[in-house]
């Protein structure tokens, strides 16, 4: 009787374990090279970064960084369900990357071509095509982020991974 509980508690954990991954995806074929990450030296009084010049600005509360990477996409690589902290720039220096967002809605990005990410929302990037991207990433992001990217759930109303 013990023994049959047992079996029951067990596979009940494992089915858990194995739903709670499914949820999550994660990316392939991907080659991250991250140059180098960095402190913004703000206002030391107030940890706040403010820029602003020619149409554009950055007002960061807080202490921020600011990292750079290059990431090659290698044939039919996916960078998964994610989003970030902060804000992500990205830009396409040869190749050409596939952009989905929840609702499977697409846009293409060749060389020479960007895109921004931010917030919760999350979105997929593939290199539908025979022969590698790569792409150059700016990420600014809050001090205390330890990890650029937060995994996601593939959305119920997007079958792309």
């Amino acid at each position: 009787m013990i023994r049959k509980r047992m079996l029951l508690v067990i596979a009940a954990v494992v089915a858990l374990a194995a739903a709670g991954t499914a949820l999550a995806t994660l990316a392939s074929g991907l080659t991250p090279t991250t140059f180098v990450r960095a402190t913004l030296d703000g206002n030391k009084k107030h940890e706040r970064v403010k820029a602003h010049a020619d149409h554009i600005k950055l007002d960061a509360k807080g202490p921020t960084d600011v990292a750079v990477q290059t990431i090659t996409f290698a044939a039919g690589g996916s960078s998964g369900w994610h989003s970030h902290p902060g804000i992500v720039l990205v830009a396409v220096q040869s190749g050409t990357l596939t952009r989905y967002n929840a609702e499977c809605e697409t846009t293409q990005y060749g060389p020479r071509e960007g895109f921004v990410e931010f917030g919760d929302h999350a979105g997929l990037v593939r290199n539908n095509t025979a022969t590698n991207t790569v792409v150059y990433v700016t990420y600014i992001v809050p001090k205390a982020t330890t990890s650029l990217r937060n995994d996601q759930p593939q959305p119920a109303t997007c079958s792309a991974s």
